[in-house]
């Protein structure tokens, strides 16, 4: 019996590990059966996520002139931006462009793995009409004239996309005008399941560098709710860059224009001392191995992200904002806010620290829903089905 060959593929990967989106996709391709599929991968950024690649046989390589072009909250911003990267960013990447366009000629199909790679897409489809190009959607844009530009763009340029959640789909949807072809897989996750943290705290940590609309700057209010209570086994712990730029609005804008930031914000709001400021980790699973709770108060109301799915795998309840609820579910895997709601939310964690059977239980239920929804093997296996029936339509 003859044996098929591998489908040949090649990602391009904007951040070389240094974000979800690319940890998102190391953990796909490392999961790929070597069998069914061959593949390699592009980097802007190198980095650790070389050796981890290699340590799997999978060829990678730094291109640090790949283009992106990505939408912005400001209109005014999205014009400058625009405007770098017609007159920089792109004419730089020629020799990057020259390459791709040889590499194609040896390989099945193309994945782009963030939408910021839309202009890049347009320009391989004007060259290669009939080759394979799918995309994942890992994000939602701000809505407005540059998300339907970008998202009408990228509608007609790649075969199809892979969407990490309904939400994610239906949002092209919206934007582009028309509905998408493609599948919604959602992130793998490796789940390991860690025994309940044995200290007499409730340790509730924040995973991610400093954004306006990652919301940690809400914790604030947080804080203050836990010492009107007069609570003293809450601890609040937030690992990530705390820098805050000079345009954010109100208090966060003023103390970043005095040079401050973060921890000098919650000094301003009187609650320094309920914080803990750990900076970048570069370890975030053995944080969540001490942890008790993941906070993500975001303004996006997008409670899926990378960092919550790999907390819950960890056994790590979430709280949380947003309606979908999925993953983060009220009493089931950790508390989902419709709105933000400071003492609700210092409530809920003052009620865990005085009752660990209760987070125990929860502990379970996370760790399950990732096994059941996430499994590493499976959604590889998902995408790989995705990549074949890609390639055969053209």
């Amino acid at each position: 019996m003859t044996k098929t060959a591998p489908l040949r593929v090649l990602a391009i990967d904007i951040e070389g590990g240094h974000g979800g989106s690319s940890r998102s996709l190391a953990q796909t391709l490392q999961a790929l059966d070597t069998n069914a599929v061959s593949v390699e991968v592009w980097c802007r950024r190198g980095g650790a996520i070389e050796s981890s690649y290699a340590a799997h046989g999978i060829p990678v390589r730094v291109m640090e002139d790949m283009p992106r072009l990505t939408v912005l909250e400001r209109n005014s911003r999205n014009l400058v931006d625009i405007a770098r990267f017609f007159g920089n960013r792109w004419p730089r990447s020629a020799t990057f462009r020259a390459a791709l366009v040889e590499k194609l000629n040896s390989v099945d199909l193309l994945h782009l793995n963030h939408v910021s790679l839309f202009w890049l897409a347009r320009w391989v489809r004007q060259r290669l009409p009939s080759f394979p190009i799918t995309m994942h959607i890992r994000t939602l844009p701000v809505e407005g004239p540059m998300a339907r530009w970008q998202s009408r763009i990228t509608r007609a340029a790649c075969s199809r996309f892979i969407f990490i959640s309904e939400n994610e789909r239906d949002h092209l949807a919206r934007q582009s005008g028309s509905t998408p072809d493609g599948a919604v897989i959602y992130n793998p996750v490796a789940v390991d399941r860690v025994a309940a943290v044995d200290h007499p705290c409730l340790v509730a940590v924040c995973l991610s560098n400093y954004s306006y609309g990652r919301g940690i700057d809400r914790l604030w209010s947080v804080a203050a709710e836990l010492e009107k209570r007069g609570d003293q086994l809450v601890r609040l712990v937030v690992a990530g860059d705390i820098q805050l730029t000079r345009t954010l609005p109100g208090v966060l804008g003023a103390v970043a224009r005095q040079g401050g930031d973060l921890a000098d914000f919650m000094a301003h709001q009187g609650v320094a001392d309920r914080f803990e400021f750990l900076g970048h980790v570069d370890d975030p699973e053995s944080l969540l191995q001490k942890s008790d709770i993941l906070l993500k108060p975001t303004r996006e109301d997008n409670p899926w992200g990378r960092d919550i799915l790999e907390a819950l795998g960890h056994g790590v309840p979430v709280a949380s904002v947003g309606r979908y609820d999925r993953f983060v579910e009220t009493d089931r895997t950790g508390l989902l806010q419709p709105r933000f709601d400071a003492v609700e939310l210092a409530e809920w964690l003052i009620g865990l620290s005085e009752d660990k059977p209760r987070l125990d239980a929860m502990r379970t239920i996370a760790a399950d829903r990732i096994a059941s929804l996430c499994d590493p093997k499976r959604q590889a296996a998902a995408v790989a089905r995705f990549w074949y029936d890609a390639a055969a339509m053209g």
